[in-house]
């Protein structure tokens, strides 16, 4: 076992412990963040922690060392943004009022883990451990270096061939089918989320919780312009689904193949004109422009519908007759562009078969099919600035005079009048341009409230409609939502959805106890047990307890209740 004293806190290189690594130039007097553990924490008395590698508002990333297997891994810690909060003792608590959010992502977290833990999908980064400690979860994966796929194509001419990206991608688009059929989305494919290893093989990384990927919810979200689909922008009555991951690795190849990533969806919505130059459509395969065709469908209905059916359009060509690409006979100027018909106004209107003229090489798809560009700022010409520096002349109202400045008048600072906050969730306030000039703080103190539901505001140390001066502090007091509450059903779920139903209602993870029960007339691994009862009504911080059914399907054992 080798003396983590001699370890890079920086690399995990034995670097005989040298102040500055000769290795990667960590200097190991540096300290990390104050809201992430310190390096040379040990958890779960197996990993020893580094650097800090990443933050974002899902958790925090560290380099650390395996001491069980004398190896280098990545440890993320579950510490959502805004909702959880580093104690002295370097525990996690979680902010009152922000519980269910909270334990409802860690229960995602910890399930997105361990499916890929259980995994043996090619172009994943194996997830070796996942465990509770520390009042949250960690997740511990192999660390495989490498740089992302942006970074990749940029040494490397900025475009691949198709015949590199067929062998390159495939590997990718069937890992990203096999945890589509495991029920996880990803939600987030890009270019910054697929990295190049040194092994020579591209992984798809950074699967997050759903929220994370969500614009407008109560957690900080990360989406990638260009890559993001239309439904992950919170438009109503448009949800997210296999198709959404179609979208994102749809663009992703655009991207590859073309070297310009796809206007926005929420530009695209709006004005949908794209073309593609000539060049790109005569070299690409017909079925390959008609898959990113299909797969680039800006509304969610129009899309293809899953990986599988993406997968036969683009590398079997298994592609409709009615979406068959046609191809001119006369051919075009690399530097000639093919150019969209524009959207009729309407919203939903189908695309009519674009027919070849004078030199342009035409790439059409008949029902629905997008033609793409490469060229955004001469398809969609910049908006002239509203703050240039040319001359703007309004005329003003005349005034009898402009009165006199009194000598011994009071200057008197500006006065701003305190939103009504009650029902607002701390993250959709902070983040809220409206309220700058206010400072929030959540109270120490959280109340039962019967209308406010739980985690948001339910009172405010300064009252609504209050003239006040810039800065002034403002003590949010969170809702515990309603005191007592009539329990849910859960007989018949399985572990996670019983335990989110329960959160959803406002009892604490902590306490939802799970026990098993033998049931040979049950489905296994579901509850077949609660207590306390289906509608009985008890106070939010009463334990629950569950039991999960231990009948194996062909087992003839003695049914037996213990605790897990």
């Amino acid at each position: 076992m080798i003396n983590t004293e001699r370890l890079c806190l920086g690399c995990m290189n034995d670097n005989g412990g040298e102040k500055i690594c000769p290795v990667c130039g960590y200097d190991s007097t540096q300290h990390n963040p104050s809201d992430c553990l310190p390096t040379k924490f040990v958890i779960k008395n197996r990993y020893y922690l580094g650097k800090v590698v990443s933050i974002n508002g899902e958790g925090i990333t560290y380099i650390a060392w395996d001491k069980a297997n004398d190896a280098v891994v990545s440890v993320k810690e579950y510490f959502p943004k805004g909702f959880a909060h580093r104690n002295p003792d370097k525990t996690v608590s979680i902010i009152s009022g922000g519980e269910y959010t909270f334990n409802e992502g860690l229960l995602e977290f910890m399930e997105i883990n361990k499916v890929i833990m259980d995994s043996d999908l090619p172009a994943l980064i194996p997830v070796i451990d996942v465990f509770e400690e520390n009042g949250t979860v960690f997740a511990v994966s192999e660390n495989i270096q490498g740089i992302t796929l942006e970074k990749f194509l940029e040494k490397n001419g900025g475009i691949l061939k198709w015949g590199q990206v067929r062998a390159l991608f495939l590997p990718l688009i069937d890992t990203i089918k096999g945890m589509n059929d495991l029920g996880i989305i990803h939600r987030g494919i890009s270019a910054q989320t697929i990295i190049a290893s040194r092994d020579g093989k591209f992984r798809i990384t950074d699967y997050r919780i759903r929220k994370q990927r969500l614009d407008n919810s109560e957690q900080e979200s990360e989406l990638y312009a260009g890559y993001s689909p239309i439904e992950l922008y919170g438009f109503e009555d448009m949800h997210d689904d296999t198709y959404t991951d179609v979208y994102g690795i749809s663009a992703v190849l655009f991207r590859v193949l073309i070297g310009n990533v796809p206007a926005a969806a929420t530009v695209r919505i709006q004005n949908d004109a794209m073309s593609i130059p000539a060049r790109f459509a005569e070299e690409l395969p017909r079925h390959v422009l008609a898959s990113l065709a299909n797969g680039l469908q800006v509304l969610p209905e129009k899309r293809t519908r899953d990986i599988e059916t993406f997968k036969n359009e683009l590398v079997y060509g298994e592609i409709n007759e009615a979406k068959e690409v046609k191809r001119p006979s006369k051919k075009a100027t690399a530097e000639e562009e093919v150019e969209a018909p524009k959207k009729k106004k309407g919203g939903s209107a189908k695309y009519a078969v674009i027919s070849a003229v004078s030199t342009a090489l035409v790439f059409a798809v008949i029902a629905a099919v997008l033609v793409f560009g490469v060229f955004r700022d001469e398809i969609f010409p910049p908006k002239e600035d509203p703050n240039s520096s040319e001359e703007v002349i309004i005329d003003a109202p005349e005034v009898d005079n402009l009165g006199d400045i009194e000598s011994g008048a009071e200057v008197t600072a500006k006065q701003y009048s305190v939103p009504d906050l009650k029902g607002k969730f701390y993250q959709e306030i902070i983040e809220n341009d409206d309220y700058e000039m206010f400072e929030f703080v959540i109270s120490d103190k959280a109340e039962f409230s019967q209308e406010v539901e739980k985690g948001a505001v339910c009172g405010q140390s300064v009252a609504a409609g209050t003239q006040v001066v810039r800065d002034t502090k403002i003590e949010l007091v969170l809702s515990l939502g309603k005191k007592e509450v009539k329990v849910a059903n859960v007989i018949g779920l399985d572990e996670i959805n019983a335990k989110l139903e329960l959160l959803k209602q406002g009892f604490l993870y902590q306490n939802i106890e799970v026990l098993e029960k033998y049931d040979e007339e049950k489905e296994p691994g579901v509850v077949v047990d609660q207590q306390p009862k289906y509608n009985e009504e008890v106070n939010t911080n009463t334990s629950i307890k569950i039991y999960i059914n231990s009948y194996k399907g062909n087992e003839n054992l003695e049914g037996t209740s213990s605790e897990r």
